[in-house]
């Protein structure tokens, strides 16, 4: 928002907006667990894991996730403070991005579900299941209740990618190594469920031989033991991890390059560098 030139003054517009994307992304996730099949998440019981009932814990996790869409529908269309165009404008672009998670959250289990896929396809599908909406749509939703035209919606929306890229490289990286007790999500669930993850294409790129075959075999086997699991967490640990590291990097410092063509104040332009130094080294 101030990015785009936003008025300070109406912080209630940000607040909202911010609210907004909270109770929107709180639905993704209540859904995206039922689909995993997670049974933690921040430490506690995933929506549908608190009933017996399988059925029950299905319908409660849906129709959990579509109140929270409805509620962020209604708060959004109710910001105030700025001009109607300007909230229709960013309704508008969080109905796109809404659709098009659903539309990679679908590619993903269909990714899943066949096994391996092509490079191209699995790289969209992370970009748009996670970079998009997690980083790309905050970003428009502020520019568009400031009113940003095109061209700098533009370098926004290029701005978001490369957040996006580095925040989903390094979820990947923590659902791997990450600890249960800081993540608040169980390590190794993408392993079990076979997730077509970074880590996991460039385990492709560097692993031969027996040690590729092993991989293959370990990887969304769901009843792999403790001595498998173990094993494939410790070779991408020495064989894929410093190669994602890098290229984890290697979005941050394209990102800090679109923020110094940006004019903002450097109080500003700190904060959002920030962010992208954050995004690499998150603990959970």
């Amino acid at each position: 928002y101030l990015m785009a030139g936003g008025e300070a003054k109406h912080k209630e517009v940000v607040i909202m907006a911010g609210v907004a994307m909270e109770i929107f992304h709180l639905g993704l996730l209540i859904q995206d667990d039922f689909m995993d099949r997670d049974q933690s998440r921040r430490g506690v019981k995933t929506v549908h894991a608190r009933h017996k009932d399988p059925h029950m814990g299905a319908v409660t996790a849906i129709l959990a996730g579509d109140y929270c869409y409805a509620w962020t529908s209604e708060i959004l269309s109710g910001i105030g403070s700025v001009s109607p165009s300007r909230v229709l404008q960013a309704v508008e672009v969080w109905s796109k991005y809404f659709r098009r998670v659903g539309y990679g959250q679908t590619l993903d289990m269909l990714v899943g579900e066949r096994g391996e896929e092509k490079r191209e396809e699995i790289l969209q599908v992370l970009s748009i299941k996670s970079g998009e909406y997690s980083c790309v749509l905050p970003i428009l939703l502020g520019a568009s209740l400031a009113g940003a035209e095109t061209k700098l919606i533009k370098k926004f929306t290029e701005l978001g990618l490369q957040l996006g890229w580095a925040f989903q490289i390094r979820d990947d990286i923590l659902g791997m190594f990450g600890q249960d007790e800081v993540t608040g999500k169980p390590t190794g669930s993408d392993l079990r469920e076979g997730k077509q993850t970074l880590l996991v294409l460039k385990a492709r790129d560097l692993l031969t031989g027996e040690e590729r075959v092993r991989f293959e075999e370990v990887l969304g086997n769901r009843e792999a033991g403790e001595v498998e699991r173990r094993w494939v967490t410790e070779i991408m640990r020495r064989e894929v991890l410093a190669s994602v590291e890098a290229e984890a990097r290697e979005h941050v410092e394209k990102g800090k390059e679109i923020i110094k063509s940006l004019k903002m104040p450097k109080s500003t332009s700190l904060i959002i560098e920030g962010m992208f130094d954050l995004m690499i080294t998150r603990n959970s």
